[in-house]
């Protein structure tokens, strides 16, 4: 399924333009990444692609599995000037309520602090393509 969605957005402007700019990302639900704060910019040029992608445990269920509809995506963002933004992914929740918990305790870390009011809380709605026209 997600590879047919990748080639449903290669065929779209601009997507067709950069087809490399066109990724899939997995992540573990509940995993908080920069938990401890950060201390160095990471920055548009290499964005907040962690090192390795999530390991998904041996036992975890699919979203189809668990029945979901929506999950809740965390990430901060801030210009640092502009032509340049410094951008993180903390996670993607299950529940609204533990993703602002989980802002709310990041407000209090190194850098983060710097920045409270740039974290961005998005509800996304399972198997919906975003983005239909291009850009």
């Amino acid at each position: 399924m997600l590879e047919k969605a990748k080639e449903n957005a290669l065929t779209l402007p601009g997507f067709s333009t950069y087809p490399e700019g066109v990724i899939v990302r997995k992540y573990q639900l509940n995993t908080i990444h920069w938990q401890n704060g950060f201390n160095s910019v990471v920055g548009e040029i290499g964005r907040d692609y962690l090192t390795k992608e999530d390991v998904i445990s041996k036992g975890s269920k699919s979203i189809k599995e668990l029945n979901l509809q929506y999950v809740f995506q965390v990430s901060h963002i801030y210009t640092i000037h502009t032509f340049l933004d410094d951008e993180r992914v903390i996670g993607v929740f299950l529940d609204e309520d533990k993703a602002d918990e989980i802002i709310d305790e990041l407000k209090q870390k190194r850098g983060f602090e710097n920045y409270p009011d740039d974290f961005i809380l998005g509800r996304f709605t399972l198997n919906n393509q975003l983005w239909t026209s291009g850009f």
